[in-house]
């Protein structure tokens, strides 16, 4: 999905200037090009190898000589995923453990101009992806007055193996990958200053596994201060069972397959094995962590978060009802087909049968099916797509922005359904990560223009707008646009994102019903 059609260097392209500044963190030297100035490679934490592998992220030290930010470092270690197979010119760097590092992109300013600042987490499953996918260059958005930070967190094993001992060393079990989020965001925070950025106005957003991970970090009590508004697009942290489903982030159950996958590499769940994992092939470990531990499921990654009681509490929901949760103004929406990307071919009456307990155990299965009866076969993967569609995405979402609806939060619940034909002819429709190139700008023609460059204006518009006020319906270049209505519960008034702008009710208020009582009742599933 991640392909970028406009930035592809050109060789001929005179040198630009190369622009000197000094924050906290040390000298860095970046790239002027177009009235936006790149800084890329640039270490917010220790590598976390060796000794701190399987450890909480370290500050990096700072420095004293001017760093060359013009690259992007390598991506955190990974194999496999939907990104996999793309050329190399769409993802032209290379893999290490070595990977704690950020990128700015920053726009030409005013001496003591404070410009707000859009942090933006990857998806890829908490398996696959990084800061440095073309797709999230943001040279396009920052060229909009904002700016626009990317970078890695480990992944896999490295990011989310939970083990018993880890609490010992450290306080707290698994969840690395969301320490190493926070650590980013105390980077920022601390230096975002010096690049133009406003610290007290900071968006924190994320797409899929990073939409899971905004949520997450919405609810951890870690993040207080450190962001003041949230985008949040194809994802919550209260969906984690739709996709990790023999761990369901259960903390217990989290810790019994991490103690299964350090069995591999003989270790046991004791200090002693911590360090024998620690000694442990890289390689092997990122490869092993790509494994499915839910075979019967597409695209489910063995490591995610776990409600640890630390960095996550331990009841989401519980949390929400208590008000435990830094409540922030909120963007937040969904693709209408998220679930074609994952849902190809192959799924009849017994596959169906197959993941319907695996989403929703034995206990509640029988109501499932006759909830979402399959009376023709043929039917059986559209189906599927429908119920993951809201399992794994929407319904999580929904509860989020109604719980910030009712304490007073602003919220704007946003639908994106446009469908090129080229994806409704294969199948794919309005499909998850859809979105991106809209929200970016990038791999969006510019030379025409066309109803996908207007949506794609229409949407960065909308995006950076709530990045600058908490209100997308502001601006001067928002004249003109329809009102995207606030977020109640009452009316669940959406926002839909197709060739024409519109508003709508959300859909399928009864199904979410259904579900929400089924999943998040008298006991949640991920107790």
């Amino acid at each position: 999905m991640n392909l970028n059609f406009n930035m592809i260097p050109n060789a001929e392209a005179p040198l630009p200037p190369k622009p000197t500044i000094y924050p906290p963190c040390g000298p860095v030297t970046g790239v002027f090009r177009k009235n936006v100035t790149s800084y890329k490679g640039i270490p917010f934490a220790k590598p976390p190898v060796g000794p701190l592998r399987f450890r909480p992220p370290e500050p990096a030290p700072a420095w004293i000589s001017p760093r060359e930010c013009f690259e992007f470092s390598d991506k955190c270690l990974q194999f496999g995923g939907i990104l996999a197979d793309l050329p190399p010119m769409y993802s032209a760097v290379g893999k290490s453990e070595d990977c704690l590092y950020l990128n700015v992109w920053t726009p030409a300013t005013e001496p003591g101009e404070k410009l707000p600042v859009y942090v933006y987490v990857h998806g890829g499953g908490f398996a696959t992806g990084s800061g440095s996918e073309l797709m999230f260059d943001g040279a396009n958005m920052a060229g909009r007055g904002v700016v626009v930070v990317t970078f890695n967190y480990r992944l896999g094993a490295f990011g989310f193996l939970a083990l018993g001992a880890m609490a010992e060393e450290s306080g707290s079990i698994g969840n690395l990958g969301l320490l190493d989020q926070i650590q980013a965001l105390k980077w920022v925070r601390e230096n975002i200053e010096a690049f133009g950025g406003d610290p007290e106005n900071i968006t924190l957003g994320g797409e899929s596994a990073g939409a899971f991970s905004v949520t997450g970090l919405l609810l951890s009590p870690l993040t207080r201060g450190l962001f003041h508004r949230a985008i949040v697009e194809s994802g919550s942290i209260l969906s984690i069972g739709a996709f990790c489903t023999r761990a369901k982030g259960n903390l217990a159950k989290s810790i019994a397959m991490g103690k299964d996958f350090a069995q591999i590499f003989g270790a046991d769940d004791s200090p002693e094995g911590l360090e024998k994992l620690r000694e442990a092939p890289a390689e092997a470990m990122a490869y092993l962590s790509m494994i499915k531990a839910d075979r019967a499921l597409p695209l489910r990654f063995s490591f995610w978060p776990v409600f640890d009681g630390v960095i996550l509490p331990k009841d989401p929901i519980q949390a929400l009802k208590n008000g435990d949760y830094n409540a922030v103004d909120l963007l937040i929406g969904y693709n209408t087909n998220e679930a074609t990307l994952f849902f190809k071919s192959n799924n009849n009456f017994g596959s169906y049968q197959m993941m319907i307990y695996d989403l929703f155990g034995a206990d509640n299965a029988p109501a499932v099916f006759e909830r979402f009866p399959i009376e023709d076969e043929r039917k059986a993967e559209r189906q599927l797509e429908a119920i993951f569609t809201h399992t794994g995405f929407i319904l999580g979402m929904r509860i989020i922005a109604d719980y910030f609806a009712d304490a007073g939060r602003s919220v704007f619940f946003y639908n994106f359904n446009y469908d090129p034909a080229i994806l409704k002819i294969v199948g794919l429709d309005t499909a998850h990560s859809l979105e991106l190139p809209f929200v970016f700008g990038n791999a969006i023609g510019k030379m025409r223009i066309s109803k996908i460059s207007i949506l794609s204006d229409q949407m960065q518009t909308h995006w950076t707008n709530f990045m600058k006020t908490g209100n997308p319906n502001t601006g001067g270049e928002y004249k003109n646009m329809m009102f995207w209505p606030f977020y109640n519960t009452r009316t669940r008034q959406l926002m839909v994102f197709d060739k024409e702008l519109s508003n709508k009710t959300m859909p399928d208020a009864d199904t979410l019903d259904f579900l929400q009582n089924l999943l998040y009742g008298k006991k949640p599933y991920y107790l």
